[in-house]
């Protein structure tokens, strides 16, 4: 039997980081930002722009205080659209991660790569703070 070896070969994984302070309820598809802001700022940054080809192989997440009621859904975008693997659903816990096959969530050089949530209307834990990662791998071959 031939031996699998775990490695990355010809890419570089890179976590991308997205956060928001005091996760409110009843948020529907609201893209997290690279860098918390004033809530009244319009122009925040929302998103990576990916320097090479590559695919999101991960995400993870924290939250500063669980919820005890309703729940968060965290997915990575690519070019402001949620790949359905890998995504998250949080209820009580504080910390969550899921991972995609190979492949499944593939991008191209110069595609916005980013994080959205939905909250339920019934979600509690609107005084806890959220930090997102999303892990892509970077196809850096030939260079």
């Amino acid at each position: 039997m031939p031996q699998i070896e775990r490695i990355i070969s010809r890419g570089q994984l890179v976590p991308l980081t997205f956060m928001q302070d005091a996760l409110a309820a009843s948020q529907t598809d609201v893209q997290l930002l690279v860098a918390e802001v004033a809530s009244a700022a319009s122009n925040a940054v929302d998103g990576w722009v990916a320097p090479f080809a590559g695919e999101v192989v991960a995400i993870s997440a924290r939250l500063s205080a669980a919820g005890s009621a309703g729940s968060v859904t965290v997915g990575a975008t690519v070019d402001g659209t949620e790949k359905t693997d890998p995504t998250l659903s949080i209820t009580t816990a504080q910390v969550a991660y899921d991972t995609a096959p190979r492949g499944s969530a593939q991008f191209a050089a110069g595609s916005l790569i980013g994080a959205e949530i939905t909250t339920s209307s019934d979600w509690n834990g609107t005084t806890a703070d959220l930090a997102v990662v999303v892990w892509v791998l970077l196809y850096v071959d030939g260079i």
